[in-house]
């Protein structure tokens, strides 16, 4: 099926001129009119009728791209999506949830070149993340929670989460504890080049470098029997860890199960804390658990703001890092005088 780009291409221009032709939202000559509608008529190109039918006005739907996997939606994530909904609904716009795959780049080229929104945030963005073209390339405006490796002409909102890490490193650190692990999403996710697991994860390992703590790594999809494993490969292999950092929060609640079965009581012989869960996911855990988490209500709420002034043309690119706040509570503590299991 043809779109507007490949229309845009066959005409030599662009995709917002073949949107100013449909639209008559802005002036285009005779001649560059006719080769669109040349293009149109060999690819057999038929504009979408509600699209047409705006006249060049904003259609007030804006969507959010949360490429749904087998890793479900934990209710972290969901404070995003509720906050940027509202925050939709109070700036008088809707807000439409796509959660086709992230690789599935076809569907988002022609649900993004038909003009049935205004503009696009993307979630789950990965370093090197092949949507950022397939926007540019259909002309729609987009806004990154997260960000790529090369942010040049991007706009996002994210947390630093190499500042993340350092900052529970350097928690943990301050408490005694001398060995730690760091309980990650799955292997394909960190390949896949998932921007807060690659940066938490370097946060963590420069900071206990600098501390000259050890650090063990650990891969575990996003399950509870995973987080138990996890914890029985590392009471063999490395029983002297005595604090964990996670940003795997289904995983880490089998790890805590898994140490409590052994015996190992929470935080007094064994201290966690996770990047990235929020408040109500932070105390659904016994005891409540101490994180380092970004806003997400703040940063779902901006990402739509920040949004807004693209489709509305105000200025160029628009980048914020929004700092992650320290919350003590009671999962961490002072680390035992020795660990409390040995190798087997």
């Amino acid at each position: 099926m043809a779109t507007r780009a490949d229309v845009a291409r066959l005409a030599g221009v662009s995709a917002s001129t073949v949107s100013y032709a449909l639209s008559g939202v802005r002036p285009i000559s005779a001649e560059t009119r006719e080769r669109i509608e040349s293009a149109m008529a060999e690819l057999g190109y038929t504009p979408n009728a509600f699209a047409r039918g705006l006249a060049g006005s904003r259609t007030g739907i804006i969507a959010l791209h949360f490429p749904f996997t087998q890793r479900g939606l934990n209710a972290s994530e969901f404070e995003y999506l509720h906050a940027a909904s509202e925050r939709a609904r109070t700036s008088g716009s809707h807000l439409l949830l796509w959660m086709n795959p992230a690789d599935d780049l076809a569907e988002l080229r022609r649900l993004s070149s038909q003009g049935l929104v205004d503009g696009v945030i993307l979630m789950e963005v990965q370093t090197e993340d092949a949507r950022i073209a397939v926007l540019q390339e259909t002309g729609v405006p987009f806004v990154l929670i997260g960000r790529t490796a090369d942010t040049t002409g991007l706009s996002y909102v994210d947390s630093d989460f190499e500042e993340m890490g350092r900052l529970a490193v350097g928690h943990l650190a301050d408490l005694g504890h001398r060995s730690i692990l760091f309980l990650s999403q799955s292997e394909q996710l960190a390949k896949d080049g998932y921007g807060p697991i690659v940066r938490g994860q370097r946060g963590v390992e420069v900071e206990c470098a600098a501390r000259g703590l050890a650090v063990r790594v650990e891969h575990a999809a996003a399950r509870i029997g995973a987080g138990r494993d996890v914890h029985e490969r590392v009471r063999h292999d490395v029983p002297e860890v005595t604090a964990v950092v996670s940003m795997n929060e289904q995983a880490l609640v089998g790890f805590i199960e898994a140490a409590r079965d052994q015996g190992r009581a929470v935080p007094a012989d064994l201290s966690v804390m996770s990047l990235g869960a929020g408040d109500s996911s932070a105390e659904l855990v016994q005891p409540a658990l101490t994180t380092v988490s970004p806003p997400a209500a703040e940063m779902g709420a901006r990402a739509v703001d920040h949004l807004l002034k693209v489709v509305a043309g105000a200025g160029g690119e628009i980048q914020e890092l929004i700092t992650a706040p320290l919350h003590v509570r009671a999962s961490t503590a002072a680390a035992p005088s020795a660990p409390s299991s040995s190798r087997e």
